[in-house]
């Protein structure tokens, strides 16, 4: 037996007659729930004093009740993991299929990931790309704290999920596009390319650009707190007048119009003075949200 072939259990299909049915009525909408500051100082506290794993991971999941057991996420398509390093600690590398929003609650550190060395104090923000090698070492002197935001359990729900410890990867950079010049064996090449069909655009894509389409890499971007603060400020100094959103979108160009930090998630930084009410507004994406005094992080997909 091997990776390309399994034994699987015989069973059969059925039919469930949907006829005249509201396509809408099998949405399940989660209650909001709040997690206080006193809940995660606590459970902060309880990780740092686990005696040190093996991987050196103490971290707990912030679980949402309606949460499928195979799919624990704070909200659906989103996991959100409560970590903790003491002094002097680090993590084994670890890189999986997912994309993460790292943000740092408490203390500092620095985070090894894909080649590049990511120093972080309390409030910066930065993101891992998809099977990008990672660790996190506390090289500070006080308990660094920090909340993961993923898309692990979209991948747990469609049976995807693929996590590697210690990857022989290890840490190296991501490869740039530009370096993959590599001629392919014209054997595997079709002497047709691509063939336009019909006078509306569509076309025909053969195999081998199938499965290999031309990457956009996507690298590790860092979001000092200090600098984003500083850009902030300003927002709060444009007075009733201003009629948008105090907030700046933390912005991947490798996401393009689709606006993200990584290919599947939305973060800002928002500020909120006071009296200041901004009209009501919905979206289909699931928000999370970080209050820190009177600023706010929110998350959305």
């Amino acid at each position: 037996m091997n990776e390309f072939r399994k034994d699987f259990q015989q069973m059969q299909g059925r039919f469930l007659d949907r006829s005249g049915q509201d396509a809408r009525d099998n949405n399940s909408y989660w209650t909001p729930i709040v997690v206080t500051k006193d809940e995660i100082d606590s459970e902060a506290g309880r990780l740092a004093s686990l005696p040190r794993p093996a991987n050196g991971r103490r971290e707990s999941l912030i679980v949402h009740p309606l949460a499928a057991a195979n799919a624990p996420g704070f909200a659906p398509g989103i996991q959100v993991r409560l970590s903790v390093l003491k002094p002097g600690e680090k993590t084994a590398a670890f890189r999986h299929n997912a994309t993460e929003v790292n943000f740092c609650i408490g203390g500092s550190g620095h985070t090894l990931v894909a080649g590049r060395r990511i120093a972080f104090r309390q409030f910066d923000v930065w993101n891992h790309p998809s099977f990008a090698a990672y660790r996190h070492v506390n090289d500070g002197k006080d308990l660094q704290v920090r909340l993961t935001y993923s898309n692990v359990p979209l991948l747990q729900h469609m049976q995807v999920y693929l996590p590697e410890d210690e990857p022989a990867a290890e840490l190296r950079p991501v490869e740039d596009a530009e370096e993959k010049t590599q001629p392919g064996d014209p054997r595997r090449k079709s002497p047709y390319g691509m063939i336009r069909i019909g006078a509306d655009g569509g076309m025909l894509m053969p195999y081998e650009i199938l499965i290999n389409p031309e990457a956009v890499v996507s690298k590790p971007l860092h979001f000092p707190w200090k600098e984003v603060k500083r850009e902030l400020d300003k927002l709060e100094a444009l007075g009733k007048d201003y009629a948008g959103r105090r907030l700046y979108m933390m912005y991947n160009p490798v996401t393009g119009r689709t606006n993200g930090i990584t290919p599947n998630f939305f973060a800002t930084m928002t500020i909120r003075p006071p009296k200041i009410v901004d009209r009501p507004h919905r979206h289909v994406s699931a928000a999370i949200n970080y209050y820190l005094g009177s600023r706010s992080f929110g998350k959305r997909i």
